[in-house]
């Protein structure tokens, strides 16, 4: 656990304090995302962290003790640290920049490059084309993925990551988040983050703190901080489509309900009655394999009542056989598709099986302040 207690820093020359009476705890295992616009204090808050900068009062403590207590070089050895320049040695390999922190621990050749493949692997580099590249031979995306796994060499338990992917265009940062949002799942470490994109803090972390002039503007959760900013500031740095950006943190499966119809081909004739015996307000049609093949909704069937023959009520499902969405698909990516097919339900898939039903209204609940688990 990180803890700092009315930290502030004041840098010579400047009469206004770059980091002002700070408190801010993060817990272990989790991402706190340090966000605000340039010059607020968020990288200055990292770099007193690992004591890169002294702070001017206050404490900070890793697992209840003062980081003053230690030694700032054997502080640093047992913190990851990825910056946005990545900061490789040019003249040295991938592995030898691995490497780097194994070695001041004293490890045995073998046992580096063990960690060195392991840690090529983990982040998603084939270790026997690239561990004996230099830098300039690889790709931005790739060496911040080699400046990640140096960062890990010795599985250090905290992360400091000054906008790690700023550097890397969009498709790359995109893959390079979704990649280390991976590995946290795997790895569970305590990690800084600093970034000035309420995109990728929303994205990357469990906790936002937002930073201005210095100041903790306000800290909580991507939920707490979007359905309630604390004031205009925030409001305005969030964005105006705020609610849409909550769309991007539940994934569908998690409002998907379970009451829905189902009605198989052979039951066509009598499909009217089955639905109004459901009660439900859409009905799946499933192929003789029980693959779903489209969709009705109830009060369409009411209104046309027997006037639907069961080809006519065939034709009207297979119209909707495009309204499906895979359970781990993003709310904001089903809110898409229900506008693009302009239907109020779409079916949800677990794989190939149907497994619920959400619609705009549940949608719509969710934007409005419902929190999933």
């Amino acid at each position: 656990m990180i803890k700092l207690i009315n930290v502030t820093k004041i840098y010579a020359g400047q009469k206004e304090p770059a980091v002002r009476e700070l408190n801010l705890t993060v817990e272990e295992g989790e991402s706190c995302v340090l966000v605000g616009p340039s010059g607020c204090g968020k990288s200055t808050t990292l770099r007193m962290i690992n004591r890169l900068i002294e702070p001017s009062s206050g404490t900070i403590l890793i697992d209840g003790k003062d980081i003053r207590e230690t030694d700032p070089d054997q502080l640093r050895m047992g913190i990851g640290y990825v910056i946005q320049q990545i900061g490789l040695l040019p003249h040295r390999t991938v592995a030898e920049n691995i490497a780097i922190v194994p070695r001041l621990y004293g490890w045995p050749k073998d046992k580096i490059k063990e960690r060195t493949d392991e840690l090529l692997e983990l982040v998603g580099l084939d270790p026997e084309t690239t561990r004996s590249k230099y830098p300039a031979q690889l790709s931005g995306g790739q060496m911040q993925r080699v400046g990640v796994a140096r960062a890990m060499a010795v599985d250090p338990p905290i992360m400091l990551m000054d906008e790690p992917f700023g550097a890397v265009d969009p498709i790359a940062r995109n893959h390079l988040q979704d990649e280390f949002l991976r590995l946290q799942s795997l790895m569970r470490k305590t990690i800084c983050f600093v970034t000035h994109d309420i995109n990728e803090a929303i994205k990357m972390g469990d906790r936002i703190a937002i930073f201005n002039r210095g100041e903790l503007v306000q800290h909580g959760s991507p939920h707490e901080i979007l359905s309630n900013p604390v004031n205009e500031f925030v409001r305005d740095f969030i964005g105006y489509d705020r609610v849409v950006k909550k769309l991007s943190l539940c994934r569908v499966g998690a409002i998907a309900r379970k009451d829905f119809g189902v009605i198989r081909e052979s039951e066509l004739p009598a499909a009217a009655e089955i639905m109004r015996k459901q009660q439900t307000e859409v009905s799946f049609l499933l192929d003789h394999l029980g693959a779903p093949g489209g969709m009705l909704a109830r009060k369409l069937i009411e209104k046309q009542g027997a006037a639907l023959s069961p080809g006519a009520l065939k034709e009207l499902a297979q119209k909707g056989r495009e309204a499906f969405i895979q359970e781990d698909a993003l709310l904001r990516d089903a809110l898409s598709l229900l506008f693009e097919l302009s239907v109020d339900y779409l079916g949800v898939l677990r794989g190939e099986t149907l497994c619920g039903v959400v619609s705009l209204a549940d949608i719509r609940e969710y934007a409005a302040g419902k929190e999933v688990d």
